[in-house]
């Protein structure tokens, strides 16, 4: 048998001892369940790292892909300038055909073709408020746009930086 006293040394208390013993007997499946997860830890770690800084990467792309002027930012805001042009056109042509309206008006029998003239007058000023509104909308969707693409962005950059980090715990 060994003699603990003597490995131990002088006044070594043995029943704290045997408390230790007694504790890992009692507890060996946590003990075991507890070392696995040390012996997993690396490869979880090397896997939530990896998939932090893909995700963080990804974020970026579609955060880029959203915002600036190549981005859909620019091209909805390109459309929303389009539609204002457009619409600036078409007040112009209102007012035109408008003016003829009156001016048919004065001619003598021609009271219908007036009459249908300051009609299409009217349809080309009601289209052109609603593009101007249409306009607008494109204009706020790409102002949304851009933030969302910019905090995207933001986000691929934590989360990548975040990546970086964790893979430092298993020597990455």
């Amino acid at each position: 048998m060994v003699d603990l006293g003597k490995i131990l040394g002088a006044g070594a208390d043995i029943s704290r001892l045997q408390d230790v013993v007694d504790f890992i007997a009692d507890h060996r499946d946590d003990i075991e369940t507890s070392a696995k997860i040390a012996r997993d830890l690396p490869a979880l770690l090397v896997l939530l790292s990896s998939g932090l800084a893909d995700a963080g990467a990804h974020a970026s792309k579609a955060g880029k892909a959203l915002s600036g002027a190549s981005g859909a930012t620019g091209r909805v805001g390109d459309s929303a300038h389009a539609l204002a042009a457009i619409s600036s056109s078409l007040s112009s042509v209102g007012t035109l055909v408008g003016d003829a309206a009156i001016d048919i008006s004065k001619v003598p029998l021609m009271g219908g073709p007036s009459r249908q003239l300051a009609s299409a007058a009217h349809a080309v000023a009601d289209t052109k408020k609603n593009l101007d509104g249409l306009a607008v909308d494109l204009k706020d969707i790409s102002e949304l746009l851009d933030t969302v693409g910019h905090a995207l962005e933001l986000l691929g950059t934590t989360l990548g930086a975040t990546g970086r980090e964790a893979n430092k715990f298993v020597g990455g």
